[in-house]
C-alpha cells in the first residue's frame, strides 16, 4: 500500500513538473509563419474560416477554436500559446486518468513523462498550431478504441469514440487517416466476431462522421489537386532522419538531428531485445503495444500510398507528431515491463536531459533580446498613408498580422495558386502575381526583404523609387531574417 501511495505521489510530482516544464517557453509573442496564418484565421469570422480554410491544406477545426480564444483574449498571441500548450498538459493527465487505469501504474507514470519531457513535445506546446491538440485527439480516440475493443462498449465510451473520431477528422489530415483506420480496424473485428451491437454503434457514428463531411469533401477534392501540382514538402536524408528519430530531436539543428536519431535508434533495439527476453518467459502480453505500433505505421504507409498517388511527398515529421501518442504509448508499455529499476531511470535521464537540452535552447531563442525589434522599428517610423510590400510570404507574414491598419502587397511571382487561402490577412493585405500592385504605390514604401535585398533589386532599385534608408535585422526566433528598405515613389507607374 506504502509503495503505491509513494508512487501515485510520484506520478502527481511528474505531472505538476511537467506542465511548468511545456509551458515555461510559451510567455512570448514572436510568430513565424505558420503561426501568422493561425493568427490571421483567428481574426476571421467562422464562414470565413471555412471558405479561406478550403484553400489551405488543413481542416479548420483548430481556426475555429483559435476564433474562440480570439474573442475571449482580444487576440493575444500568448493566449494563442497557452491554448496550445493545454492540451500537451492534458496529454500527460492521461497517463494518470486513462493509461494507469487500463496499463498499470508502471505504464501511466512512463506515459506522463514521455508526455511531457520527449524533446519533441516542448516545441509542438509552444506552437500556435493544430499538431497539440491534433495529438491529444488522437490519443483519446485509440484509447476509447481499445476499451471498445475489450468489451467496454458502454453508450458513455462509444459517445466520447464518436466526439474524438470526428474531431479526428477535422483537426488535421493524419488525423483522418488516424480516425479511418481505426474506425476499418474495429469495424473487421466487429463483422469478423459478430458483435453486432457494437457494429451498429459503429455504424451509426460512422454515418454521423460521413455526413458532417460532406460539405468539405469538395475542399478536400481542391486541396489535393493543388498539392498534387507541387507542395512545399521535400524529401531527401534528413527527412528520413527526421521520420526516425523525430521524437528525441526537439529543435532540428544539426547535431540535434543525428542525437536525436541515433537516441531513438539505441531505444528501439532496447525496447526490441526487452521483448525478445520477455517473450521468452512468457511474461508480456504485447497486443496493446503492437495495436499502437499497427496505427502508427499504418498512417504512414496510407501516407506513402497517398504521396504515390499525388505524386508529391506529404510524408513530413511535424505531421507524425499527429500520431506520436501511439509511440509515447508504445515505449511506456514496453518499458514498464522492465524489472530493473535502474534500466528504466537511466533510460528516462536520458531523456529528461535531452529535452532539457531542447527546451533551453528553445527558450533562449523565444526570448532573446534581438527578437521582435524589426516590429519596434517599424511602428516607431511608420507614417499614415505608407504601404508595406513584400515577396517572401515567410518575413512578410509577420508584419501581416502585426500591421493589420496598413496596406500591403504581397508579390508573388512564382504564381502558387495561393490567392484564396492568403485572404486570411486580408482585407490589409492582397496578392499579386503580376507587378501591376505597382500601380497602386503612390507614397512611402516599405520595403519587407530577405538577406540579400533582391525583392528591392528587382523591382524598386530604379529611378521611379528614392532610396531613404535600410535596417537589417537577424532576429533568434526561427531565424527569420529582415532587411527592411523604405522608399518614396517620384515618378508615375507605367505599364510597359
Amino acid at each position: 500500500m506504502e509503495n503505491k501511495t509513494l508512487i501515485r505521489k510520484l506520478h502527481i510530482f511528474v505531472i505538476i513538473i511537467g506542465i511548468i516544464f511545456i509551458f515555461l517557453s510559451v510567455f512570448h509573442s514572436n510568430i513565424w509563419f505558420d503561426e501568422a496564418y493561425s493568427v490571421g484565421m483567428a481574426n476571421q469570422t467562422l464562414v470565413d474560416i471555412w471558405n479561406i480554410g478550403g484553400h489551405d491544406v488543413h481542416p479548420v477545426l483548430y481556426y475555429w477554436m483559435l476564433r474562440f480564444v480570439n474573442l475571449l483574449t482580444n487576440g493575444s498571441i500568448i493566449a494563442y500559446r497557452l491554448f496550445s500548450a493545454l492540451p500537451i498538459a492534458l496529454l500527460g493527465l492521461l497517463g494518470f486518468t486513462h493509461i494507469k487505469k487500463d496499463f498499470g501504474e508502471k505504464t501511466g507514470i512512463l506515459f506522463s513523462f514521455l508526455s511531457y519531457f520527449l524533446p519533441m513535445m516542448a516545441v509542438y506546446a509552444n506552437q500556435i498550431r493544430m499538431y497539440s491538440w491534433a495529438i491529444y485527439i488522437v490519443t483519446i480516440l485509440a484509447i476509447y478504441a481499445y476499451r471498445i475493443y475489450n468489451g467496454d462498449g458502454t453508450r458513455k465510451n462509444w459517445l466520447i469514440f464518436g466526439i474524438f473520431s470526428t474531431a479526428s477528422i477535422f483537426i488535421h489530415y493524419y488525423g483522418l487517416m488516424s480516425a479511418g483506420l481505426i474506425n476499418m480496424f474495429l469495424l473487421i473485428y466487429f463483422i469478423k466476431n459478430k458483435k453486432w451491437k457494437d457494429l451498429k454503434w459503429q455504424l451509426l457514428f460512422g454515418i454521423i462522421q460521413i455526413i458532417l463531411y460532406i460539405p468539405w469533401l469538395m475542399y478536400l477534392a481542391s486541396q489535393m489537386e493543388h498539392v498534387s501540382k507541387g507542395f512545399w514538402i521535400g524529401f531527401d536524408f534528413n527527412s528520413i532522419l527526421e521520420l526516425v528519430g523525430c521524437q528525441m530531436t526537439g529543435k532540428a539543428v544539426s547535431w540535434h538531428l543525428w542525437v536525436g536519431t541515433i537516441a531513438n535508434l539505441l531505444l528501439f533495439i532496447y525496447l526490441g531485445i526487452l521483448i525478445f527476453r520477455k517473450r521468452k518467459e512468457k511474461t508480456i502480453n504485447l497486443k496493446p503495444a503492437i495495436y499502437a505500433v499497427a496505427l502508427y505505421l499504418s498512417v504512414i504507409i496510407a501516407a506513402i500510398i497517398i504521396t504515390q498517388i499525388l505524386k508529391t511527398p506529404i510524408i513530413y515529421y511535424r505531421y507524425l507528431f499527429v500520431v506520436t501518442g501511439m509511440y509515447i504509448f508504445a515505449v511506456s508499455y514496453i518499458l514498464s515491463k522492465e524489472d530493473n529499476t535502474h534500466i528504466i531511470l537511466i533510460i528516462c535521464a536520458i531523456i529528461l536531459t535531452l529535452g532539457i537540452i531542447n527546451n533551453v535552447q528553445q527558450i533562449k531563442e523565444n526570448y532573446a533580446k534581438g527578437n521582435g525589434k524589426q516590429i519596434e522599428y517599424l511602428r516607431e517610423n511608420i507614417q499614415e498613408g505608407d504601404v508595406l510590400v513584400y515577396s517572401n510570404i515567410g518575413n512578410g507574414s509577420v508584419f501581416a498580422s502585426n500591421f493589420t491598419n496598413y496596406k500591403q502587397y504581397f508579390y508573388n511571382g512564382a504564381d502558387w495558386g495561393v490567392q484564396e487561402a492568403y485572404k486570411v490577412w486580408a482585407p490589409q493585405m492582397d496578392t499579386y502575381v503580376t507587378t501591376d500592385f505597382l500601380e497602386e504605390l503612390t507614397g512611402r514604401v516599405w520595403i519587407i526583404d530577405s538577406q540579400d535585398n533582391g525583392f528591392y533589386n528587382e523591382l524598386f532599385n530604379t529611378d521611379e523609387f528614392k532610396y531613404i534608408s535600410t535596417e537589417y535585422f537577424d532576429t533568434p526566433y526561427q531565424n527569420y531574417i529582415y532587411n527592411i528598405t523604405l522608399v518614396e515613389r517620384v515618378t508615375i507607374y507605367q505599364n510597359n
